[in-house]
């Protein structure tokens, strides 16, 4: 299929796609790096670009933008989707903040009304915090507290292969010393992006892992904060889906799913489907705009362009955020 992928990006290239998806298809999918000229004369084309300057303007003294919980998480996924490298200085304030909001040198000034208040302050938040600061710097020190205490809730969790809620509960309020009906369950979205492996480094048991998977595609309604059906039920990209957003929400889920040891047995059938959604040029097409879009119009060719990186990125294991 990898020759099938190269004659796709060949001709996503030939499309003359603007500055930003013709940087992510050199860098990710052509493996060109700093030795190049054409990768630099692109990165800082892809640096001064509107998209980016609109949130270099826009950050905070304090490193994030407005609420955190709700803007800055998207900023991020969104930054790292244009291919800004980890030392770029809105990234690296980024990461300053994170550090200092995982230290409790600083706070997000923002608050959740739950049953109890605990749960925001201290089981949530730092979640978050370290979740997103993986995206960019997986092993920082930092993370590592909360990295091994999720990975502990959910090796306890998934201790008989199978997801048991109420042994999760338990172990979760022996931590934190507080009952509350959220607790944070092991396959929720922070979680996943926490605890994905980081090459050939992981962070829970095979069994555990192969437990989160087989709950997505057998158990699962949706992945919060993510996707709001089944995973497991295959979507159509076509005009007639009632929520053309179902098909590319779907394809998020998946990735963050997919990075799992366990997607293996799942793997092949999904892979068929999304293949077969392809349009009469044997591309992808988004009926509407979507989160992650990277031209500079979301017009004519830059449509189709788009939603082919995206879904390749899912496909050839590139990016799942």
């Amino acid at each position: 299929m990898q020759k099938e992928f190269d004659e796709i990006i060949n001709r996503l290239l030939d499309m003359n796609p603007d500055p930003i998806p013709k940087f992510i298809l050199l860098k990710e999918f052509k493996g060109r790096n700093k030795c190049d000229l054409e990768y630099n004369d692109l990165y800082e084309k892809v640096c001064n670009h509107k998209f980016i300057m609109k949130w270099e303007i826009s950050q905070n003294p304090q490193g994030f933008w407005q609420p955190f919980h709700g803007l800055t998480e998207g900023v991020i996924r969104m930054l790292l989707s244009y291919g800004l490298e980890e030392n770029h200085p809105i990234l690296l304030k980024v990461q300053e903040c994170l550090v200092n909001l995982l230290q409790g040198k600083k706070t997000t000034g923002q608050h959740e009304k739950q049953d109890n208040p605990l749960w925001y302050p201290v089981m949530f938040e730092p979640l978050i915090f370290a979740s997103m600061l993986s995206l960019f710097n997986p092993e920082n020190e930092h993370i590592t507290e909360q990295r091994k205490l999720r990975s502990h809730f959910t090796e306890i969790a998934f201790a008989s292969g199978k997801y048991d809620a109420e042994v999760d509960a338990k172990a979760q309020f022996e931590h934190f010393g507080f009952k509350t009906k959220r607790p944070i369950p092991p396959f929720s979205y922070y979680n996943l992006l926490l605890l994905a492996p980081n090459g050939e480094k992981n962070y829970i048991s095979d069994k555990a892992s192969q437990g989160m998977v087989d709950f997505h595609m057998s158990e699962a309604s949706g992945v919060y904060y993510i996707y709001g059906n089944k995973p497991s039920k295959m979507v159509s990209i076509s005009e007639q889906n009632r929520d053309s957003s179902d098909f590319w929400n779907w394809i998020r889920a998946l990735s963050l799913i997919s990075r799992f040891k366990g997607w293996e047995k799942y793997e092949h059938n999904f892979v068929d489907w999304i293949m077969e959604q392809r349009n009469q040029d044997g591309l992808w097409e988004f009926p509407k705009k979507f989160d992650f879009a990277l031209s500079d119009s979301w017009r004519g060719k830059n449509k189709t362009i788009d939603s082919t990186i995206f879904v390749l990125r899912f496909l050839m294991k590139k990016q799942a955020f």
